[in-house]
């Protein structure tokens, strides 16, 4: 049955993080935030081709998704994809 699955956020990061070090920092603290709603982070780093120097893939179920606390993220500006796996 098909479901809901990966989560693509493209973003932008925080004007507070400055290079590759801020940017490791900020998201070991914001990987923990996400596994605490139940999701996980399968990978993150640069954006290339895009708009956004910020990517995040996430999995996991759509009422999982929602409860990550956006506000708190490293990152702005976000748009999402949406992976349906079969």
């Amino acid at each position: 049955m098909p479901e809901m699955k990966y989560y693509i956020v493209y973003a932008s990061w925080k004007s507070e993080y400055r290079g590759v070090e801020d940017y490791k920092k900020a998201m070991e603290k914001w990987i923990k935030i996400i596994e605490g709603t139940g999701c996980k982070v399968m990978l993150w780093g640069a954006a290339l081709g895009v708009p956004e120097d910020a990517l995040c893939v996430i999995e996991g179920s759509p009422d999982k998704y929602l409860k990550i606390p956006v506000a708190e993220a490293p990152y702005t500006n976000t748009r999402t994809n949406v992976v349906i796996k079969f």
